[in-house]
């Protein structure tokens, strides 16, 4: 048997019928179903020494946005993620709720492009990679495989960079926000 503690009752756990094995999803698969996991997705094709700007704002809350980064260009590429960025975004980019019969929203901002403030913030991730040549066969990706929680009440900035002549670059941004019990 197997029991987990909810709140201020215990429950039995689920327990596959054919396996008799624990049925367990992770907290971010959780947040899926709850509701509460977002996404935005966007690709650009860039110019050698061409970038492509996303802005991403926090509202001021305790709901804290838990988030995975994952960019990808198909020739020599870099990333870069600033944060407390001084810049406005251009135009508001569509966030869509990964679980599509629930209507719930975010509270966080995503636009394409930015304006405004020389500062881009404080660099806290880059990476280049990527060929001039045979650009399919090494193109340049990065992917946190760790999420980050963004500051509350604060802008980000990613920029992406490219090296290359006709660079097909890529943005995912996949969180969920969470209102911490600390």
């Amino acid at each position: 048997m197997v029991y987990r503690l909810d709140g201020e009752h215990l429950e039995y756990g689920r327990l596959d019928g054919a396996t008799e094995s624990v049925q367990t999803i992770d907290y971010a698969h959780h947040e899926i179903h709850a509701g509460s996991h977002f996404f935005y997705t966007d690709s650009a094709v860039l110019a050698s020494a061409g970038s492509q700007s996303y802005l991403i704002t926090t509202p001021d809350t305790t709901s804290w946005a838990h988030m995975k980064i994952q960019l990808d260009g198909s020739a020599i590429t870099q990333f870069l993620v600033y944060e407390d960025c001084a810049k406005s975004g251009s135009v508001a980019g569509t966030v869509f709720n990964s679980n599509r019969n629930s209507s719930e929203t975010t509270g966080l901002l995503v636009y394409k492009g930015t304006s405004g403030s020389l500062s881009d913030g404080n660099l806290i991730f880059q990476y280049k990679g990527g060929a001039a040549t045979a650009q399919s066969k090494s193109g340049a990706g990065s992917r946190s495989d760790e999420e980050i929680i963004l500051k509350q009440n604060s802008s980000y900035l990613v920029k992406i960079v490219s090296g290359t002549n006709d660079n097909l670059t890529n943005i995912n941004l996949s969180w969920y926000e969470h209102t911490s019990r600390h």
